[in-house]
């Protein structure tokens, strides 16, 4: 709405500079040009009036005692300075009326586009949350067939090994822990997106809320045998922000790290300031991703293109951008970044 306004008054300034322009031309044509002329017409023909009936008259009785020349003369003369004066008239109003036309024109050209381009949104939008929830669909089928299957088995009493019963059960839960993981997931992004959602802002010290999401991501790089390196400053950088939700970017960024890479990877979360700028990283030394940055931040978009669902939902990355774009921060892909093999860093101002 915003452009279609600031649209509308440029053409209409230009509309009214051109407007002004061309009455600037026509009233100096009339007044140098078409008034004199009329002037002088109605000096030679007399006093102007209007050809009435009694003029009929007139004429028929000075054409029968052959003085119709003169009359004719008059009768023109006087049509002529009719005709001058309307088109005087004309001049004057034909620079309005071609700039309404043009501006309606213009007017109606541009809505069209905008709703075109609404439509075009509008399919694009639908076209994305149907693969997104096709993409859901897919995600969630394999722990529910794996979860079918084996409490079938168990149901139907196929397994009698105890080692292996447990062995079903324990698949049952974790299949059911991720599908709860991807459900829950789903329901952050939507939630990010509806209208009766707002951050809650409160004064944070952003280095302090690395240190305790880094500390908590802890022990899940070492189960997966990898290092964690960090490098947050002890000074306070206090930023207005939803602490929840800020530590949900951060979180899901580790996360990635953790799922996404081999052991033995490294993974760095470092802060640097830089003109009124305090710029996050979380770097690791692992393996690239191939994927369209712009695409990165899509929902259930992967980076190695896996369906996998050991692999992550593909809505970790979206839910971050969201939420940081909310904030008025931003979020990119980096890679390489210096002795790393990429970096997720987002930019936050200092007043925030």
């Amino acid at each position: 709405m915003e452009k279609l306004r600031s649209y509308l008054v440029t053409r209409l300034l230009m509309m009214l500079g051109a407007v002004l322009l061309l009455e600037g031309l026509a009233s100096f044509l009339v007044r140098r040009l078409l008034l004199p002329a009329a002037a002088n017409l109605a000096h030679y023909t007399g006093e102007l009036n209007i050809f009435n009936f009694g003029d009929y008259l007139r004429f028929a009785r000075e054409l029968v005692s052959g003085n119709g020349g003169q009359v004719m003369a008059g009768l023109m003369g006087r049509s002529a300075v009719i005709l001058l004066l309307a088109l005087s008239v004309l001049l004057i109003l034909l620079p309005v009326v071609l700039g309404v036309i043009w501006y309606t024109r213009r007017v109606l050209a541009r809505v069209g586009k905008i709703d075109e381009e609404r439509q075009a949104e509008r399919a694009a939008y639908d076209a994305q949350r149907n693969l997104m929830f096709s993409d859901f669909a897919h995600d969630l089928r394999t722990p529910i067939m794996t979860i079918s299957g084996y409490a079938g088995a168990l149901s139907d009493g196929v397994v009698k090994d105890e080692a292996q019963k447990k062995q079903y059960l324990t698949a049952i839960r974790a299949k059911a822990d991720r599908m709860s993981e991807l459900i829950t997931l789903l329901f952050d992004y939507t939630k990010l997106g509806s209208v009766n959602f707002h951050l809650k802002k409160e004064p944070v010290d952003l280095n302090e809320l690395l240190r305790e999401t880094a500390a908590s991501a802890f022990s899940d790089m070492e189960d997966a045998g990898m290092e964690l390196l960090a490098e947050i400053p002890e000074e306070p950088y206090v930023v207005s922000a939803d602490r929840a939700q800020v530590s949900r970017v951060i979180g899901n960024l580790l996360t990635n790290a953790i799922r996404h890479n081999p052991a033995g990877t490294k993974i760095a979360i470092g802060v640097r300031r830089l003109a009124g700028m305090e710029m996050i990283a979380v770097a690791d030394t692992g393996v690239t991703i191939e994927k369209d940055p712009k695409q990165l931040f899509e929902p259930f978009v992967k980076g190695d293109d896996s369906r996998s669902e050991t692999k992550g939902s593909g809505l970790g990355l979206s839910i971050a951008k969201k939420i940081a774009d909310m904030h008025g921060w931003e979020i990119e892909l980096r890679q390489p970044f210096g002795k790393y093999t990429k970096a997720f860093v987002i930019s936050v101002p200092e007043r925030t």
